[in-house]
């Protein structure tokens, strides 16, 4: 039993397969994956990434069962069913599992009742199961009106301070700017512009990385936003946690911002509720996603969606 793994994410998405000993034959990455399917290009889009990763999955070996977790997207929905036919049809198999991204990722990880998670990629999210499998949320309403404390809010803050600092009439040198310049490779507006509006939340979120950088290299700027993603982190899970019933739970820390977290620690530590415990962890998602099917019967996660 191979098992094809989907992690459909909004700035890149990663997919595996697994041998039936849980063996990883590969791992890739991709172009992005979204349950946000609200016009036909997007359609277009995300029809043409899941036929080649269905292509090229099958090159490597059989795929007899997919487990796919797309962000943003209900499992229940009509984006779900068509997400379904797409990959049914591709590999010829009828045991497709699709849902939400954050949905497999806590199976994989978490205890529902228990723990929680916090997804910190390009948008900021934390997640919860009740014992009787119901989801609790807190944030993750995209870029367009929260997810303060991702990719790429990070990004953005880091984006605004180099445009200002270019308002001045002696623009202010620092680590961060320069690797934003070299990103870009100008200091044009016309030219970040159009890098910027043409990319979209992908380019902006993509500047984590710089911001990331620039902080292990002591740039102060880039030291102040990753110090108040950690704050924003840290009210988030308290905001879900108190949607809880829980006294004491263990949060996960997942995600890209996760790579940056010797630098949310501090702030994220001195915010968090004293009865949350919290862990990183850098583990490919889709590798979660696909030992999900250990712990979990397929018929069992089946009726669970």
């Amino acid at each position: 039993m191979n098992i094809l793994a989907i992690d459909g994410g909004a700035s890149t998405a990663k997919w595996c397969v697994q041998d039936p000993n849980g063996k990883t034959l590969i791992n890739q990455s991709s172009g992005p994956l979204s349950g946000h399917i609200f016009s036909s290009s997007a359609q277009k889009q995300n029809e043409r990434k899941l036929q080649d990763i269905c292509q090229q999955a099958q090159k490597i070996s059989p795929i007899s069962k997919v487990i796919a977790g797309i962000s943003g997207l209900d499992g229940k929905s009509s984006q779900a069913k068509w997400m379904r036919e797409i990959i049914e049809k591709s590999l010829k198999t009828k045991d497709v599992l699709i849902s939400d991204d954050l949905f497999f990722v806590y199976l994989g990880l978490a205890i529902p009742g228990k723990e929680f998670l916090v997804y910190a990629g390009t948008g900021c999210i934390g997640y919860y199961l009740t014992r009787e499998y119901n989801v609790l949320r807190a944030n993750g309403y995209g870029y367009l009106i929260d997810d303060c404390g991702g990719g790429f809010w990070i990004g953005q803050q880091a984006l605004r301070e180099w445009l200002r600092s270019m308002e001045t009439k002696k623009p202010k040198i620092s680590v961060l700017n320069s690797k934003l310049a070299d990103k870009f490779g100008s200091k044009d507006w016309n030219t970040i512009r159009q890098k910027v509006y043409r990319g979209g939340r992908e380019i902006i979120a993509s500047l984590a990385k710089e911001v990331n950088c620039a902080a292990t290299l002591g740039d102060p700027i880039a030291l102040k936003i990753l110090h108040e993603a950690g704050v924003e982190i840290g009210k988030l899970s308290n905001r879900l946690f108190d949607m809880t019933e829980l006294t004491q739970a263990k949060m996960y820390l997942i995600g890209g911002v996760a790579n940056c977290v010797d630098f949310l620690d501090t702030s994220l530590q001195s915010n968090l509720n004293n009865g949350i415990k919290y862990s990183t962890v850098n583990s490919n998602n889709a590798e979660i996603m696909a030992g999900v099917l250990k712990k979990y019967s397929f018929e069992q996660l089946n009726r669970l969606i």
